[in-house]
């Protein structure tokens, strides 16, 4: 009896990992994790020993007037913060933000940087793609005033100076933009940092490229509570000009909520007028 108490504990702990602790639950819905001690969230039967948490009634949704969490930021898509479970990202979390160059996962980093700077948090992003644009991150609602950029030489020394940001706990939103390529053995690296990141309480996010495969995406995958993949759908169109796109964000992995979802963000592009705009005001913070 006690070898079955031991292989099914193991069997929980591996599905935690991988999906989620949202993902277990008992065939009376409660939280496998507490011991099936909780309070079931839902009036809905759960059938099976392991299903995903049903989506959220009416009666439990988050009054949109009452003051926000200072534990959660908000991913700046209204419709991505509602499938996340928690309304956000909370204190702690990991993300990984997989998705190809015109996917949206920079504009979804950038919304998310500048709702931390809302609440006051000191955002950190780590260009190892060499890829930030800082006309765009104004346009998107960035204070670069309050963001640190750093663009290294080298990926090493880009994660060692991300270690030494979370070490001195001078950022509340670390971002790092991988690379297309990393040198070998970065996975143990990316392990590391996000596990820094939650021993200081720092947010960290993570941009995966689409063709980062192997041990790098196996190393997102375990490090990682959250994980989401981007792909784009469609355009948006006025007229006969595209002026955005509509992206599908599915949420692969959730520690804090229900896996599994998906909701459509649209991401209008920058006219003209707009950089024009957002490079002014870049030039005058500078």
């Amino acid at each position: 009896m006690e070898r079955s108490v031991a292989s099914l504990d193991t069997a929980l702990a591996t599905l935690r990992s991988r999906w989620g602790s949202a993902a277990v639950r008992l065939g009376n819905g409660d939280d496998a994790a507490s011991g099936g001690h909780a309070h079931p969230r839902h009036d809905a039967p759960v059938s099976g020993a392991l299903a995903l948490v049903p989506a959220v009634i009416p009666d439990e949704r988050v009054d949109p007037l009452a003051p926000l969490r200072d534990d959660l930021v908000s991913t700046g898509f209204p419709a991505l913060d509602a499938i996340l479970g928690v309304a956000g990202l909370p204190r702690e979390a990991s993300a990984a933000i997989r998705g190809d160059l015109s996917s949206g996962k920079t504009t979804l980093a950038l919304r998310c940087a500048a709702e931390a700077q809302s609440q006051g948090s000191i955002v950190a992003y780590v260009d190892l793609a060499r890829a930030f644009d800082p006309v765009e991150a104004v346009a998107r609602g960035v204070d670069l005033r309050w963001m640190l950029v750093v663009r290294p030489a080298d990926v090493a020394e880009g994660f060692s100076l991300a270690g030494a940001l979370l070490t001195g706990r001078t950022v509340d939103l670390l971002i790092v933009d991988l690379p297309a390529r990393l040198p070998a053995r970065t996975d143990d690296t990316l392990r590391r940092l996000a596990a820094h990141a939650r021993r200081v309480g720092a947010r960290l996010m993570v941009l995966e490229p689409a063709s980062l495969g192997g041990p790098f995406h196996g190393a997102l995958a375990e490090a990682t509570g959250l994980r989401l993949e981007l792909e784009r759908r469609g355009w948006i169109r006025l007229g006969r000009d595209v002026v955005g796109q509509r992206t599908q964000v599915t949420v692969a992995k959730n520690r804090y909520g229900p896996p599994g979802r998906h909701a459509d963000l649209e991401i209008h592009y920058l006219t003209d007028g707009d950089r024009a705009l957002a490079a002014h005001r870049f030039a005058a913070a500078t």
